[in-house]
């Protein structure tokens, strides 16, 4: 069976359930769910969800640490969960990840998600934090090695 790679859907599981941890203890919170318990119809990618979970679990000081270095002016920590948590999340696909995605990709993702769940005009903030955490690794990655 080929496996669908819908990665729109997989943001989509991982930010539903970053956002939830938020707010519940970790054994409350339903686990992403393996490959074989996913509806086929459904299409999500699984390991990516899972990996984006993970990697921004295992990496959240360090992302929040980036994100704040782009946001002098508002406290990650202040920030409505939705917008923290899509920020998170497309911050590690930005940076963190290994996968070689399109930033305005990803950028154009996590201003969906934030238009969908986000305070009424906060994709801008999201937009423009994300912009900027793109044009740096854009600078940094061009760079000399030594």
């Amino acid at each position: 069976m080929k496996q669908n790679r819908n990665r729109r859907q997989a943001r989509l599981y991982a930010f539903q359930s970053l956002y939830a941890k938020e707010f519940h203890k970790a054994e409350d919170i339903i686990s992403v769910p393996r490959a074989e318990e996913v509806n086929p119809t459904q299409g999500m990618d699984v390991a990516y969800a899972e990996a984006i979970i993970q990697g921004v679990e295992a990496n959240k000081m360090t992302i929040d640490a980036l994100l704040q270095s782009h946001s002098p002016k508002r406290k990650i920590s202040q920030l409505g969960a939705v917008e923290r948590n899509v920020l998170r999340l497309a911050t590690w696909e930005l940076t963190i990840s290994d996968e070689a995605i399109d930033p305005r990709i990803i950028i154009n993702e996590a201003i969906q998600l934030t238009k969908d769940y986000g305070a009424e005009k906060s994709y801008k903030f999201v937009n423009a934090v994300l912009d900027a955490i793109a044009k740096q690794k854009v600078k940094t990655s061009a760079l000399p090695e030594d």
